[in-house]
């Protein structure tokens, strides 16, 4: 296979994998606490992206963490992936892998970003994990602490991706295409 077909294969395979892993990690995020709660799952859905329970105690800390678990849950596990990362692995596979496993819970967090901006205006989207949030925690704090705290976690991200060589190593094999 030609080094064109090969990174194409790869971006395309390691982009349907992750993703899929996301939706995983994000649902499983949401389930972890439902569980610490008491409650019993009733669904857990892949294509759906949904998991659903009955039961359980909930204070306000706990249902904040359960909407903020689904983002918080995936972006753990990149960093624990990014901090094994081996810069020397010169595999076009696991180099674009890495990249998206960097990337894509990272970028989760932009609605972290701008929901908050958005809860602040009155336009806030109902329903979603950010606003479920951003109900219980802005009783209580103001809600661009939420925004300031998902551009510092996305930094971090971006941070352990160049320090590890992640980008830098993806940008080879993208050299290498020319």
């Amino acid at each position: 296979m030609d080094k064109r077909a090969k990174y194409i294969s790869s971006t395309v395979f390691s982009a349907l994998i992750v993703v899929f892993l996301y939706i995983v990690l994000h649902e499983f995020g949401h389930m972890i606490v439902m569980l610490s709660a008491g409650a019993t799952i009733t669904e857990f859905s892949i294509s759906g992206a949904h998991v659903s329970a009955v039961g359980g105690s909930y204070t306000n800390v706990s249902k904040m963490w359960l909407h903020v678990n689904g983002a918080v849950f995936p972006l753990l596990i990149s960093y624990l992936y990014l901090l094994l990362y081996r810069r020397s692995i010169k595999n076009t596979y696991y180099r674009v892998f890495s990249l998206f496993l960097g990337v894509i819970p990272a970028a989760s967090l932009l609605a972290w970003v701008f929901v908050p901006l958005l809860y602040m205006s009155g336009n806030a989207p109902s329903g979603d994990d950010v606003s479920m949030f951003l109900y219980t925690f802005s009783q209580s704090f103001h809600p661009i602490i939420v925004s300031l705290v998902a551009l510092v976690l996305i930094g971090v991200s971006v941070l352990l991706m160049i320090k590890k060589g992640v980008i830098h190593n993806f940008g080879e094999e993208v050299k290498a295409l020319r």
